[in-house]
Order: C-alpha cells, then sequence, then structure tokens
C-alpha cells in the first residue's frame, strides 16, 4: 500500500530533484545521483572515517572505541546526499526513503558480504518531537532496510528524554547531552546481531548510545548503517606506531599499508 500510494501521488504531483530542483518526475535526477559523493577508501572499518593507509581502527576510535562494531554509509554528507538527507529530515521528504533505504541496503550488502544479521532497528525519536515532525526519518529508512534485506525491523529502543538537537555541539558536548537518553524497552526483543539505521553518522556519539542500550539488554554484534558520513576536514590519520597489515598496500598502490 506505501508503493501504490507514493507512485499515484507521483503520478499527480511529479516529483521534482531533491538536490537541484530541476523537473522531470524524478526525485533525484540521473546527473545528481552520478554526482552523488561515494565514501572515500581506505576508511576505518569501525566509524568508516577515510584514513590514509587500511587500518584495523583510525586513532579516534582507538582513543575512543564506539560502542558499535562497524559502520557502513552509501556516501559522504555532501553535495546531492547532503540534500537528499536534509530534505528527508527536515522538509517532509518522506518521498526519499524508499530510494535511500533500498541503496543502503545494496551497499550493506556489498560492505557486509556473508555477515549475518538477524534484525534491523533504528535510533528512535523522542514521542514529543516525532509526533511534532510527523514521522522518524530513520525508521522509515530501516523499513525500507529491512523489507529489501529480508529481515524483521525491530523498535526496542525508546528516548527517554528529549535532547537539544546535536547539531553544533562538539563530540564531548553530545556525549553529555546522550547521556542515559537510551534504553530498552522492558520485554523487548533483542537478537544477538543487529543493523541498526539512522541517518547521518557524526561523530559517532548517537549511535554509540544506542548500540551500547542494545548490548546492555543482550546483543552481541551491532553494525551501523548510515545514508550518509559527516567528516572532519581531514582524514583519520593510521594511529602513531601502529603495524602494518600483510597484504595490504597504501594509495600510491606501493609497499605495505598500516593496520
Amino acid at each position: 500500500m506505501i508503493w501504490i500510494a507514493w507512485y499515484l501521488r507521483e503520478l499527480v504531483f511529479p516529483s521534482t530533484c531533491a538536490s537541484c530542483g530541476a523537473e522531470g518526475g524524478e526525485i533525484i535526477c540521473p546527473r545528481c545521483l552520478r554526482e552523488m559523493p561515494g565514501l572515500p577508501r581506505p576508511a576505518c572499518p569501525l566509524c568508516a572515517s577515510p584514513t590514509l593507509y587500511p587500518v584495523e581502527a583510525c586513532r579516534r576510535c582507538r582513543r575512543r572505541r564506539p560502542g558499535f562494531d562497524r559502520a557502513v554509509a552509501l556516501g559522504l554528507y555532501q553535495g546531492s546526499l547532503r540534500d537528499m538527507v536534509l530534505e528527508l529530515k527536515y522538509r517532509n521528504g518522506r518521498r526519499l526513503a524508499p530510494l535511500l533505504g533500498a541503496m543502503l541496503a545494496a551497499e550493506a550488502g556489498r560492505e557486509l558480504g556473508g555477515e549475518e544479521a538477524e534484525a534491523v532497528t533504528f535510533v528512535p525519536m523522542h514521542r514529543a518531537r516525532e509526533r511534532k515532525r510527523g514521522y522518524n526519518q530513520a525508521g522509515l529508512l530501516a523499513r525500507e532496510v529491512s523489507r529489501h534485506l529480508g529481515l524483521p525491523l525491530l523498535a526496542p529502543l525508546v528516548r527517554t528524554r528529549d535532547t537539544p538537537p546535536q547539531a553544533g555541539l562538539s563530540h564531548r558536548e553530545r556525549l553529555a547531552n546522550l547521556k542515559g537518553c537510551f534504553a530498552v524497552k522492558e520485554g523487548a526483543e533483542v537478537p544477538g546481531s543487529l543493523l541498526l539505521v539512522d541517518d547521518v553518522l557524526t561523530t559517532g556519539a548517537t549511535l554509540s548510545g544506542c548500540a551500547s542500550s542494545l548490548k546492555r539488554a543482550g546483543a552481541e554484534r551491532v553494525v551501523v548503517l548510515v545514508a550518509a558520513r559527516d567528516l572532519p576536514s581531514a582524514p583519520a590519520a593510521p594511529p602513531a606506531g601502529e603495524r602494518r597489515v600483510p597484504g595490504r598496500r597504501g594509495p600510491d598502490g606501493r609497499g605495505k599499508a598500516w593496520g
């Protein structure tokens, strides 16, 4: 029914491109789709932050390991992808969830290979904020991911208080802002391996808080799936004293890379 309603609306009110605004009946035009910024490689497997060489964990993750075990991002929070996420999040852009969710599921299939998860879940919003917005964008993405991957969609997490927006806060401020903010509902099902979906990964504070709550409730592995990775200005350098990883090469194709 969701797809039928979406299709009928598109027939009556043809879409404009969510990035450039071009009229052509497409929610994202071919040019903006081609120019969507992918995630640079190599990248830290834990937080999806670009690194100078392939590593087991970047310096930031070595210094403060995230609560989740791995992160997969569709691309960088820039250009047309940023425009799509902003519309999804703030401009009643529910029309974008089927496309972004399908693309994120495909990226997860490529990145995770044979790694199996038991279910999909998402970062919750506080009830007051969700009522005001009318939907939870992370939940919409998670629903599409679960459908494409053939996994059950679970909602065990709850946001216990309505925190100020995270935008513009440092990592330390985000951690303080979110302390004790997430909990697992009493009696909620929490399988051993989960895919945790959100729209954007910035410092990882929100997703770490959610993953830690899930692990306290019995989850053993939590892999984060996000539409976009927002990055600091410089790539995360390999940790000082990092050992080399046999068989891996640096970006210039010569020598072994750090790991």
